[in-house]
C-alpha cells in the first residue's frame, strides 16, 4: 500500500448495513482531524467492490451483514492486501466469538457499538476515533508484518543466531507471562502454540473488554491443546494450564501461597491506561516468581508492560519482546526495549524456539 503524503486525510470505507450506523460513523469520522469517509457499503459484496474501486486506507466492518458474512469479506480482503480492518461489533454475546475469529484472521482491532446503556454514544465516539488512529498508525507495520509472516511460514524455523550464544538456564522455570494489545490475538495464539510442548503454566494479559476474554481463552484452548481458561480469583496454576486475565475493572496478579502460584483478581484504577494491565501482572510475577519466570511482551499500542517487564528482568527473569517488523503496532515492545527491559528482540514465529533454548528444553521447530 502506498502511504499517504503528509497532510492528506486517511481514507475510510464504512461497511455496515444499518443506515443509522452509516450516518453516525460518517459524522464521527469526518469530524475527526485527519480522517475522511470516502465510501459506504451495506453488504459484503458492496464492500468488496468499494475496496477495489476506492482503495481506502482503513475499513470499518460490521460482521453481521446481509448475504455473505463479514468474516468471509475480511478473509478475502486480507488475503489480497494488508489493509487495516477495524471491526465494529455488537457487544459480547454470540458476536464475541465472531469478533475473536476476525482478530485471528488479522483484523487490526475492534470496538463495540453503542447500546444505550453500558456502551454510550459518547464512549463510542471516543473509542472509534482512537481505534482509527491505531489502525492508521499500523498501516506500514501491518504490511511489513504480513510479508515477514509469509516468508517465515514457508521456511522451517531455526534457533535465532543472537540466542545461540546464550547458556541454558541453570534454574527451573516455573511460569511464562505474556502481555499483548493491538494485533495480539493471533500473536498470542502463535506463541502459546509454540510453547505448549513445555507444559509450563502460562499467564496472559490481552487488552479486551468484558464479554470477550472467555471466548478468547476457549479459542486458545482449541488452538494449543492446553487447558486455557479465563482466570478466576484463587485459581491455582498447574503444568499445562494457561489463564487469560478477564476484561473489566480487575487486574490479574500472581501470588505464591504455600509453594503454589495463585491467581488474584483485584479491582483498581487503570494502570498504564488499562485494566487489566500487563504492567500489574508482570510486576506481580517479578515479586512472586523472580528468576524462575519468562516474560514475553508482544505487539500493542502504548507502553503497558514495559515497566513490568523491566521489573521482571531486574528480578532475574528471562525477558523477550516481539521484533518490530513482525508487530502490527510496535508500541509496547519498543517502549520496553528503550527502558532496557530486554536484550532479546525476537520475530514472532521464533519466540517459542527462543524460549525453549533459554530454559534448556528442546524446541518444537515449526515447519511449512
Amino acid at each position: 500500500m502506498t502511504p499517504l503524503s503528509s497532510g492528506n486525510p486517511v481514507k475510510v470505507l464504512v461497511v455496515d448495513d444499518s443506515v443509522l450506523m452509516q450516518k453516525l460513523m460518517t459524522q464521527i469520522i469526518n469530524s475527526a482531524p485527519g480522517f475522511e469517509v470516502i465510501g459506504i457499503a451495506g453488504s459484503a459484496e458492496e464492500g468488496w467492490d468499494a475496496i477495489q474501486e476506492l482503495r481506502p486506507d482503513v475499513v470499518t466492518l460490521d460482521l453481521e451483514l446481509p448475504g455473505r458474512h463479514g468474516l468471509k469479506l475480511l478473509a478475502r480482503v486480507l488475503k489480497q492486501d494488508p489493509l487495516p480492518v477495524l471491526i465494529v461489533s455488537a457487544f459480547g454475546g454470540p458476536g464475541a466469538d465472531n469478533t475473536i475469529q476476525a482478530l485471528e484472521l488479522g483484523a487490526i482491532d475492534f470496538i463495540e457499538k453503542p447500546d444505550g446503556t453500558t456502551h454510550t454514544l459518547d464512549g463510542f465516539m471516543k473509542h472509534l476515533v482512537a481505534a482509527l488512529q491505531r489502525a492508521a498508525g499500523s498501516r506500514k507495520m501491518l504490511a511489513a508484518a504480513r510479508q515477514v509472516a509469509q516468508v517465515a511460514a514457508a521456511v522451517p524455523a531455526r534457533p535465532a543466531a543472537a540466542l545461540s550464544r546464550e547458556p541454558a538456564r541453570s534454574g527451573k522455570t516455573s511460569l511464562i507471562a505474556i502481555g499483548a494489545s493491538t494485533g495480539g490475538v493471533p500473536a498470542v495464539q502463535t506463541v502459546m502454540r509454540d510453547l505448549a510442548h513445555l507444559r509450563l503454566p502460562i499467564v496472559v494479559v490481552q487488552h479486551m473488554p468484558p464479554g470477550y476474554t472467555a471466548k478468547f481463552a476457549a479459542r486458545l484452548a482449541t488452538a494449543t491443546g492446553l487447558d486455557v481458561r479465563e482466570a478466576a480469583d484463587g485459581d491455582k496454576l498447574r503444568p499445562g494450564m494457561a489463564v487469560v486475565a478477564p476484561g473489566g475493572p480487575r487486574h490479574l496478579e500472581i501470588e505464591e501461597r504455600r509453594g503454589e502460584f495463585v491467581c488474584v483478581l483485584r479491582e483498581g484504577p487503570l494502570v498504564s491506561g488499562h485494566s487489566p494491565s500487563v504492567d500489574v501482572m508482570f510486576h506481580s510475577v517479578a515479586r512472586s516468581v523472580g528468576s524462575h519466570a519468562v516474560g514475553i511482551l508482544l505487539t500493542g499500542m502504548g507502553r503497558d508492560g514495559a515497566d513490568g517487564l523491566l521489573a521482571m528482568r531486574k528480578a532475574g527473569a528471562e525477558t523477550l519482546i516481539q521484533s518490530g517488523e513482525t508487530c502490527v503496532v510496535n508500541g509496547m515492545p519498543k517502549a520496553a526495549y528503550e527502558l532496557g527491559a530486554t536484550e532479546r528482540v525476537v520475530p514472532l514465529t521464533q519466540i517459542g524456539t527462543a524460549v525453549s533454548q533459554l530454559i534448556g528444553e528442546r524446541p518444537n521447530l515449526r515447519t511449512a
